[in-house]
């Protein structure tokens, strides 16, 4: 039986679909992110999950139960928001069992809950302390201890990682997803952060206006995006897309090579060094193309140099649509 599993949802605001017509499921103990740009839809169909919204139409099911018109509280869910929402005057400890102490659980469950918990997100020596006096990890690491207290099979997580600092992001995701797979809980992640994605999700929906662009593993959308905007949404650098007649020619960054005779002739408009690579920013044939090299690259701006890669690192779509090209469809470069 799947976790969640919504059925051809719809939520508007006049005549503007937040989300148009969204099916998906999260099977029991998966981590599945919610992926896209701003305004693609990924926060309002979190909120449609949790029931902090209501849909215009479609079927909302948690555990195999329709919970459309059921409130927050009856879902029995549990949510980490960006902004920690923690109360400034409560100690790390009582922010962490403000929901046990509101539905009336016995203290000394609450007391032995709460050691258990602290102890898993790395906070027992920090109880006393108010939110004020802790780091933004840790103030994440205290968001997320109320919601694992709640012992609910079901986390949401909206944005969790974006208000820390890259070091932090790449600690607390690592954490997070230990968290989960430890707990076996099942959780939903709304990020527009793709290395989030790729990184810690089971099964990632890429979503655009409303849509889910492309549904599968995060190696699928890597190595078979379904469309020209998922190559590009996928990869760092993205994908490189070059117009040949009536499609779009896709080739990642780190399958284009340079070479010294027989390529195709590019000149070099800079390049990034990024210490363990670089990124040689070309123009071949008028258009820009990104490839990147191990170590420094030697690559001048300016200089005439000459690129290849294998046609099966090739991927063709519709340039009017941007629909992935079956083989047949497919010309020869």
């Amino acid at each position: 039986m799947s976790a969640i599993r919504l059925d051809r949802v719809v939520k508007g605001w006049g005549t503007a679909r937040a989300v148009d017509g969204i099916s998906l499921e999260a099977e029991e103990g998966s981590l599945l992110v919610l992926l896209g740009p701003s305004g693609c839809g990924k926060s309002t169909t979190l909120r449609l999950i949790a029931g902090l919204e209501q849909p215009d139409s479609g079927t909302v099911m948690i555990a195999g139960t329709d919970v459309t018109h059921l409130t927050p509280a009856q879902r029995q869910i549990a949510m980490v928001f960006q902004s920690y929402a923690l109360f400034p005057h409560l100690s790390v400890a009582e922010n962490i069992i403000f929901g046990l102490r509101v539905r009336r659980v016995p203290r000394a469950e609450r007391d032995s809950r709460l050691k258990r918990v602290a102890d898993i997100v790395g906070l027992s020596q920090l109880l006393d302390r108010k939110p004020a006096q802790l780091s933004g990890g840790q103030r994440q690491r205290v968001a997320l201890g109320r919601a694992i207290i709640a012992e609910a099979r079901l986390c949401l997580m909206d944005e969790p990682l974006s208000n820390l600092d890259a070091k932090l992001r790449h600690e607390m995701r690592t954490e997070i997803r230990a968290l989960q797979q430890r707990l076996g809980m099942t959780m939903v992640y709304v990020t527009h952060d793709q290395t989030e994605a790729m990184t810690m999700a089971d099964r990632v929906i890429l979503m655009r206006d409303g849509r889910i662009e492309q549904n599968g593993s995060p190696e699928a959308l890597y190595r078979r995006p379904e469309t020209a905007f998922t190559a590009r949404f996928i990869g760092t650098p993205p994908m490189n897309l070059i117009a040949r007649n009536d499609r779009l020619v896709g080739v990642r960054p780190e399958h284009i090579h340079i070479v010294s005779q027989d390529g195709r002739p590019a000149r070099v408009k800079s390049v990034e060094h990024l210490g363990a690579d670089s990124i040689v920013l070309c123009e071949f044939e008028g258009q820009p193309v990104s490839v990147r090299q191990d170590g420094f690259s030697k690559a001048a701006p300016g200089e005439a140099i000459q690129l290849a890669w294998s046609a099966s690192d090739e991927h063709q779509f519709d340039q009017a649509t941007g629909a992935r090209l079956a083989p047949q469809q497919r010309r020869s470069m």
